[in-house]
């Protein structure tokens, strides 16, 4: 073989050489770009399926958190029912036990004061003169069918029970004995108490002549408390 044709060959051989090196070269880029690229989309896929499956988490806690919101809601609504439930009954309950006179009250209202006539000395009947029981009644009941939330009677509270008796010169109120002036003092609006007393024909045009009355209004009386038992006492009209 030449030298020239060795040299041929030679060049060839490294050229072809040369040219599988550059390939191989080139080849591992592209796989390595491919790979990376294969790589980015991967993670981007994962990414967008953890992106929609937050975003399905979110839709599911939206949803739970309204559902929350109305239980919350409805529960809200309950109590504030009985609460109004409660406070509702709390004042049937305190006006009940203001009724039943277990408890001092008080109130605008009026106040009648009445006394034996000063006529009844000179009179040869002393007893028409005088305050009887029955006249307490009478302004009681007066007093009552105008719309008088409590009563009492020189201080005794009376209660649905309460017996009012006349013993001489002396009136007895829940058992307790007390003599004239007799102040009955009631709780309510003031003005309509007073014209139910001063009715034509009414309480004071009927005892006026008889015994000493005056009606007083207030803007505020107190009365106590009964003290006693209701179950024992006698009916007071």
């Amino acid at each position: 073989m030449s030298r020239h044709t060795f040299q041929l060959y030679l060049t060839i051989v490294t050229f072809c050489t040369g040219f599988l090196i550059a390939n191989s070269i080139e080849t591992t880029k592209l796989t390595r770009i491919e790979r990376h690229n294969n790589q980015e989309l991967q993670q981007e896929t994962q990414l967008n399926e953890r992106i929609l499956a937050e975003k399905e988490q979110n839709r599911h806690l939206e949803v739970q958190l309204l559902d929350l919101q109305r239980q919350v809601g409805k529960v809200e609504e309950a109590m504030a029912q009985r609460k109004s439930e409660a406070a509702e009954i709390l004042a049937q309950l305190e006006a009940a036990r203001m009724m039943a006179g277990v408890v001092p009250v008080e109130g605008p209202g009026i106040v009648v004061s009445m006394q034996d006539s000063q006529n009844a000395a000179n009179s040869p009947d002393v007893t028409n003169y005088i305050v009887h029981e029955q006249d307490v009644r009478l302004v009681v009941n007066e007093l009552r069918a105008a719309g008088a939330e409590a009563i009492s009677i020189n201080g005794q509270r009376l209660v649905s029970n309460s017996a009012i008796r006349c013993v001489g010169p002396t009136i007895i109120v829940n058992g307790i004995k007390s003599a004239a002036p007799f102040v009955i003092t009631a709780i309510g609006e003031p003005t309509t108490l007073e014209n139910a007393l001063n009715l034509p024909g009414g309480v004071l045009q009927t005892l006026q002549d008889f015994v000493q009355i005056e009606v007083t209004k207030k803007d505020l009386v107190q009365l106590p408390a009964f003290v006693g038992d209701a179950k024992t006492q006698n009916p007071s009209s």
